[in-house]
């Protein structure tokens, strides 16, 4: 069985999150999807909505893995983790899923920025034993600079892989801001993220991210400074 990770903020999750999921999906065919927000620290204040509510709004994803046919778990073991204070990085959470389903292939999927500074993560020799990569290449000309960091990182070419994805011009900081503004986002925000948000009075004015580079794509990869 192929079981491909997606994590994230998802500080809201967007159609932006879900135009790289279906990209890494296709390229991987996985089996089954864990959608799996990142923890943020109890002592810190790292996003705007808490780590509960952004499990909650990651249930649009399952509208994705009904037109891909993948099956989906949207986890709220990282979150969960850091509530209890403990260190999230996703060395961590691959060893849960492969010690949960011995036997699977793993796959990792993360953006082409984070590609290109893998080797400052947490453990990252580790992370390619455990799984592959497969990497969403967003920006128009990175290619030359990606593959010749992914031969730096694995000589062997086979730990990672790239999956083309057309950048949708949209990112969680934006909208916030947007969504402070009175807006809808209803050409960014899938419906049923956009009623949790109504909901719960979220992404207000006032509403304030500390320390966003800490939480999601890099909360989880590299060590606290």
């Amino acid at each position: 069985m192929r079981i491909l990770l997606y994590g994230g903020s998802f500080d809201p999750p967007h159609y932006g999150h879900m135009n790289n999921l279906r990209a890494a999906a296709a390229r991987v065919c996985p089996d089954r999807v864990v959608v799996m927000p990142a923890g943020v620290s109890p002592f810190k204040q790292g996003t705007s909505a808490p780590g509960p509510l952004r499990v909650e709004m990651c249930g649009c994803f399952a509208e994705l893995a009904r037109e891909m046919g993948f099956g989906l778990e949207v986890s709220g073991w990282e979150v969960e983790q850091a509530e209890q204070g403990r260190k999230n990085y996703s060395v961590l959470t691959l060893e849960k899923l492969a010690r949960e389903n011995p036997g699977d292939e793993l796959y990792l999927a993360i953006g082409s920025d984070m590609l290109l500074s893998f080797d400052g993560w947490h453990r990252w020799e580790d992370i390619l034993r455990l799984a592959h990569l497969v990497v969403t290449s967003r920006t128009i000309g990175d290619d030359p600079a990606l593959h010749a960091k992914a031969r730096q990182l694995d000589a062997s070419g086979a730990r990672i892989l790239f999956a083309p994805v057309e950048a949708l011009p949209m990112a969680s900081s934006v909208l916030r801001t947007r969504l402070a503004a009175g807006e809808e986002c209803e050409n960014e925000l899938p419906a049923s993220v956009r009623r949790v948000i109504r909901r719960e009075g979220l992404y207000t004015k006032g509403d304030e991210v500390t320390n966003e580079s800490e939480t999601g794509k890099r909360a989880c990869a590299q060590p606290a400074e």
